[in-house]
């Protein structure tokens, strides 16, 4: 059987599946994080090729859905279910204080960004937050930063204010909005750019070198056009240090595999 992987992202809003044929991503489908229970098996089953998958390995910054699918998917599917930072490690020198507090995704964000360009990056994540990961120019995690994603900037100011409406993120058809609507998607998208900005260049002159500038996660697309500094737009990115992970784990699980618990 040719090594395939279902791939699975799970975040604080939505669960990322991502069938990889060798390296090849073939397809891939999103569920809401607040359905894990009650859809997620349904769609692996209505749209994955379930007899040709070699394994499930999971990155999980949400606890209790990543012990979930671990349980649930090898005793519902019958698949080989690997959870990361459990039955597995990723395969990253992290230098973070506490290890422990970095998202699995950031780590994997860091290890696919290392692993493509060979080179020192800093990956921007447009999440439920927005992080700023960097690795070094011998592939190791040195830290990061963390700001308030687009949807929890855009919710808060609907339900902290009186009278700002709950808006829906457009590109705004100028940087002065000429109503409220457009003034908080002027200032959202314009805004958190030279956020953006701001902070990878804080990063380059603290850590003295020329990144690659990666954006991924949900709005990275869309925040290329208001951030100068993103050199390379990987809305996958995640999925792909997933795929590392485990192409490594079998080249060496002995190395790799951690102690039972």
């Amino acid at each position: 059987m040719k090594n395939n992987l279902l791939a699975v992202d799970v975040g604080n809003t939505s669960v990322l599946f991502a069938f990889f044929s060798g390296r090849k991503l073939v397809k891939f489908r999103r569920v809401a994080a607040r359905h894990y229970k009650t859809r997620v098996l349904s769609v692996l089953r209505a749209h994955f090729p379930l007899k040709k998958i070699s394994a499930v390995v999971i990155a999980s910054v949400v606890p209790p859905v990543g012990s979930f699918l671990k349980k649930e998917i090898p005793k519902k599917l019958g698949l080989r279910t690997l959870l990361i930072g459990r039955d597995i490690q990723a395969p990253i020198l992290n230098k973070y204080k506490n290890p422990k507090q970095v998202g699995m995704d950031r780590l994997m964000n860091a290890l696919a960004a290392f692993q493509k360009y060979k080179k020192e990056a800093i990956v921007i994540d447009f999440g439920t937050a927005i992080t700023f990961d960097v690795v070094s120019r011998k592939g190791e995690y040195l830290g990061g930063v963390i700001a308030p994603g687009i949807e929890i900037s855009l919710e808060a100011l609907f339900q902290r204010t009186a009278l700002l409406p709950k808006t829906r993120l457009l590109h705004p058809k100028s940087i002065l909005g000429a109503d409220t609507v457009e003034s908080i998607r002027a200032g959202c998208s314009f805004g958190i750019g030279g956020l953006c900005d701001r902070v990878v260049d804080e990063i380059k002159k603290h850590e003295q070198f020329k990144p690659v500038v990666i954006a991924t996660g949900g709005y990275a697309r869309f925040m290329s056009d208001y951030c100068r500094s993103i050199h390379k737009v990987d809305p996958m990115l995640t999925l792909q240090g997933i795929l590392f992970t485990y192409q490594t784990y079998q080249k060496n699980s002995k190395k790799f595999l951690t102690k039972s618990r």
